[in-house]
C-alpha cells in the first residue's frame, strides 16, 4: 500500500504550488521523503558502479575509462531527457514520475546484478542500462522538484530543497557503504541485486490517488514559458555544468584514487562515505540559512564552488597526506550549492518548476556525463593529480560564470528576496 498524507492543514491557500500567508501550511512529508527516496534511488547505479570499480574491473576487465564512460552514457542521456521529462511530469504529475523513474532504475540494477561477465566485458549491454538509467535518472528530478513544490509551504522551501538534494550525497554514502559491507564479503553483484529491491519498494511506496485539495493550480494543466527568461536558466546551466563536471568525477574517482596511493580498499570506500556526509551536511545548513533569511543569492552558489575548487587543489597536490582534507573540503563546497540553485529557480518559477528545472539540470547532467569520462581518461593516461587540477578549474570557472549571471536584471530578480522582487 502507497504513502499517504494527512489532509492539508485547514486556513492555508495552495497557489502556484506554494502555501501563501508564511509559515501557515505543514510540510507534507510522505511526499516530501518520496521525494528525496526517489533522487538517492536514482543515482545508485552511478555511484554504485564508481564505488565497485575495482571488484567490476577484476572480474570482467573494465579501467577506468569504461567507467567514466558508463558516468558519461548515463548523464548524457538524462541530459537529453532532462527538458522533455519535465513537460511530461508537469503535464502528468509527480506520482507518474516517481513510478516511471524507480521502475526504470530498478529495472538497470537487477540487469547489472544479472547481467554475465561476457555481457559486462562487451560494455554495450551495460551501456544501454545506463541510458535506461538516465532517462529514470532526468524523470526523477523533475518529480521531485514538483512534488515537493505541491507538498511544501514556500518558506521551507530551503530546507526541504537542500535535503532533497542531500539524496545525492546519500546515494554516494551507501555506494561507500557498499564495498566494505557487501563487495567483500558476499560480492558486487548483490550489492546491485540489493539495490535493486530499494528501487522498487520506492516504486510501491508512490500514493496510488490522492486528496485533490493537495494539487496545487495549474499543476495538471498544459505546461507554459517559465518567468525566467530563457537566455538566463541556459546561462545557469552552464554553470551548473561546470560545477558538476568536477564533483561527478570526485564520486567516480575517489576510491580508486585513494587505493592508488596506498589507502585499503574498505577504508577507501568509508572515505567516501565521509566525503558523502560533508557534501549532505552543507546542503542541509545552507537550506537552514535560506529559511531563515529567505534568501538565496547567486554569489553564495558561486562561494561553496571557489570552496569546492580549493579542495580539488589541495588534492592535486597534497597526495595521501593532505587526501581526507582535500576530499572532505571539494565534496563540502562541490556538492553544497545543488539545493541552492533549485530553490531559487523554483522559487522564481512556482507554476512551471518541473519545466524550469529541467532546464536547469540539462546542465547539470551534461557535466556529470562529461567529467567523468575527461577526468577517468585524464587519470588514466596522465595521473590523478592532473586531473583534479583540471576539476579545480572547472569548478573556479563555474563560480565565475554564477557571478556573472549575478549581475543580469534576471539574476538580481532571481536572487532577490520576497520582499524585493517584482509583483
Amino acid at each position: 500500500m502507497g504513502l499517504t498524507d494527512p489532509d492539508p492543514p485547514s486556513g492555508s491557500e495552495h497557489v502556484s504550488g506554494r502555501t501563501t500567508g508564511g509559515d501557515v501550511g505543514r510540510v507534507r512529508w510522505g511526499t516530501a521523503s518520496l521525494a528525496v527516496a526517489v533522487i538517492a534511488i536514482t543515482i545508485l547505479p552511478a555511484f554504485m558502479t564508481g564505488a565497485l570499480a575495482i571488484r567490476i574491473g577484476g572480474d570482467v576487465g573494465i579501467d577506468l575509462a569504461g567507467i567514466g564512460g558508463l558516468y558519461g552514457v548515463l548523464f548524457g542521456t538524462a541530459a537529453l531527457a532532462s527538458a522533455p521529462t519535465g513537460r511530461l511530469v508537469q503535464r502528468f504529475g509527480w506520482e507518474s514520475g516517481i513510478r516511471a523513474a524507480t521502475a526504470g532504475t530498478g529495472i538497470a540494477l537487477v540487469s547489472m546484478a544479472t547481467f554475465s561477465d561476457d555481457w559486462w566485458a562487451a560494455w554495450w549491454p551495460i551501456a544501454a542500462l545506463f541510458v535506461l538509467a538516465g532517462v529514470a535518472a532526468a524523470a526523477s528530478q523533475a518529480a521531485s522538484n514538483l512534488a515537493l513544490v505541491q507538498s511544501v509551504p514556500s518558506d521551507r522551501y530551503g530546507l526541504l530543497f537542500g535535503l532533497k538534494h542531500s539524496a545525492v550525497p546519500i546515494a554516494a554514502m551507501l555506494g561507500g557503504l557498499a564495498v566494505p559491507t557487501i563487495a567483500l564479503t558476499i560480492g558486487w553483484r548483490p550489492a546491485f541485486a540489493i539495490a535493486a529491491v530499494l528501487a522498487f519498494g520506492t516504486m510501491l511506496a508512490v500514493p496510488l490517488r490522492r486528496d485533490l485539495t493537495d494539487v496545487a493550480v495549474g499543476s495538471r494543466t498544459p505546461t507554459h514559458r517559465p518567468t525566467t527568461p530563457i537566455s538566463t536558466l541556459i546561462a545557469l546551466a552552464m554553470a551548473a555544468a561546470l560545477g558538476h563536471a568536477g564533483i561527478d568525477a570526485l564520486g567516480a574517482f575517489v576510491v580508486p584514487y585513494a587505493a592508488s596511493v596506498g589507502v585499503a580498499e574498505g577504508l577507501a570506500g568509508i572515505l567516501l562515505t565521509a566525503g558523502s556526509l560533508a557534501g549532505l551536511t552543507t546542503r542541509l545548513a545552507a537550506g537552514w540559512l535560506v529559511d531563515s533569511r529567505q534568501h538565496a543569492g547567486l554569489p553564495w552558489i558561486a562561494a561553496l564552488l571557489f570552496i569546492g575548487s580549493l579542495g580539488f587543489l589541495v588534492l592535486s597536490v597534497g597526495g595521501r597526506p593532505l587526501l581526507v582534507a582535500g576530499t572532505l573540503l571539494a565534496f563540502a563546497g562541490g556538492w553544497g550549492w545543488a539545493g541552492l540553485l533549485t530553490f531559487v529557480v523554483v522559487r522564481a518559477n512556482p507554476e512551471t518548476a518541473a519545466v524550469a528545472t529541467g532546464i536547469a539540470n540539462t546542465g547539470k547532467y551534461i557535466g556529470a556525463a562529461l567529467g567523468p569520462v575527461i577526468f577517468g581518461t585524464l587519470a588514466e593516461q596522465v595521473s590523478f593529480a592532473a586531473a583534479w587540477g583540471v576539476a579545480c578549474a572547472v569548478l573556479l570557472a563555474g563560480g565565475v560564470l554564477m557571478m556573472a549571471i549575478r549581475l543580469t536584471p534576471a539574476g538580481r530578480e532571481m536572487a532577490a528576496s520576497p520582499t524585493e522582487q517584482t509583483p
